[in-house]
């Protein structure tokens, strides 16, 4: 009992220590360098698992999958995590964050689908249906491995940049002050956590 205790407390001190929740604010390099070595770490295991146990890619078990139930979308995210080395568990808190599971989500502000694409990200990335799962998750999942590389692994600032943008984690310096994105990081990490066990 006790040693399931530990190893559950330092599974928690490590997801927590990905989103910076452990280092000291003035950690400076040491920390930056230790958040790219665990992306890069997180990454080989996102490539590992996106692989069947043959060797096979995993682009054949997503094969006529519309990702109309639950249990669809995670394996879309699954697939799209490992191709694009996320951690699948971090794009499954994300879909659960953004639209909880729903592909037809539409929020107030104009963002659409699973991962809650904004019009420009549609158009950037060229996405032709938001609705659709497969193409959603894809361009959700490449948005977000490329701000955890802008931001050097960093998952608070690149989940704020996801919510608020980069402007206003750039301008900021880190994780903007506004309350919304401080919830929805902790949506996501809370998520994360479950996600991971």
């Amino acid at each position: 009992m006790i040693d399931n205790m530990y190893t559950v407390m330092k599974r928690i001190n490590e997801i927590r220590g990905r989103f910076g929740l452990n280092r000291r604010h003035d950690a400076g390099a040491a920390a930056a360098r230790e958040a790219r070595n665990g992306y890069r770490e997180l990454q080989d295991r996102a490539v590992n698992s996106g692989k069947t146990e043959k060797g096979r890619p995993v682009d054949r078990e997503i094969a006529g999958i519309r990702g109309t139930t639950v249990e669809e979308i995670r394996k879309l995210a699954d697939h799209y995590a490992a191709k694009k080395h996320v951690p699948p568990a971090l794009v499954r808190a994300v879909i659960e964050a953004e639209s909880n599971f729903n592909p037809n989500a539409v929020s107030p502000k104009g963002a659409k689908g699973l991962m809650q694409l904004m019009p420009s990200v549609i158009k950037d990335l060229g996405v032709r249906d938001p609705f659709d799962a497969n193409e959603n998750i894809d361009a959700g999942v490449s948005l977000l491995r490329d701000l955890l590389s802008e931001y050097g692994g960093d998952y608070s600032k690149a989940l704020a940049a996801y919510n608020a943008g980069r402007r206003a984690v750039n301008e900021k310096g880190g994780v903007p002050d506004y309350p919304e994105t401080r919830e929805y990081i902790k949506k996501v990490i809370d998520s994360y956590i479950k996600n991971s066990e």
